[in-house]
């Protein structure tokens, strides 16, 4: 079978310890992929995955590292897909950010950077009290997007409310 990858790494000169920090290594590459909740296990040049992750996807890219990337032939998945480990491990997107800063890739959200303010997307009114408190106007409300407060009492007919 011809192999489908770049054998960058000497697999055969690695101990059990080497080849498993490696397989850890590459899996720590992809941060969809949560390698804390994933064992590696070598012995004798064979690796096996187990542990449990949220995503189908995820569990295929652990064997993408394993067969394509690392280039092993033999090693096992038993990496357990639980649809609840997503709600259980939120996506901290500020540890995301920061591991992409780390790693030199820049602003990672959007492109610019989110606490840069523009004077354009600021309205700035000059009523206070108005923006906090809403307004018994209609149509102020509408037209400064400030809430609107609804009159105590009937109004009579034809007059404004106070």
């Amino acid at each position: 079978m011809a192999q489908d990858f770049e054998n960058v790494f000497d697999l055969d000169d690695l101990s059990d310890e080497e080849l498993r920090g490696l397989v850890r290594d590459q899996l720590g590459e992809y941060d969809t992929l949560d390698v804390d909740n994933i064992l590696i296990q070598a012995k004798d040049g064979h690796v096996t995955l187990s542990g449990r992750v949220g995503t189908e996807p995820e569990r295929q890219i652990a064997d993408h590292v394993l067969s394509d990337v690392i280039g092993l032939e033999d090693y096992t998945n038993d990496i357990l897909v639980d649809p609840i480990r997503i709600d259980e491990e939120p996506e901290a997107a500020d540890e995301q950010v920061a591991r992409a800063e780390d790693r030199g890739e820049g602003p990672i959200l959007g492109g610019t950077d989110t606490n840069a303010s523009d004077p354009e997307d600021e309205q700035v009114d000059d009523n206070d009290d108005q923006a906090l408190f809403g307004t018994h106007d209609v149509r102020s409300a509408i037209e400064n997007g400030v809430p609107w407060v609804p009159p105590d009492q009937p109004t009579p007919e034809g007059l404004d409310a106070p």
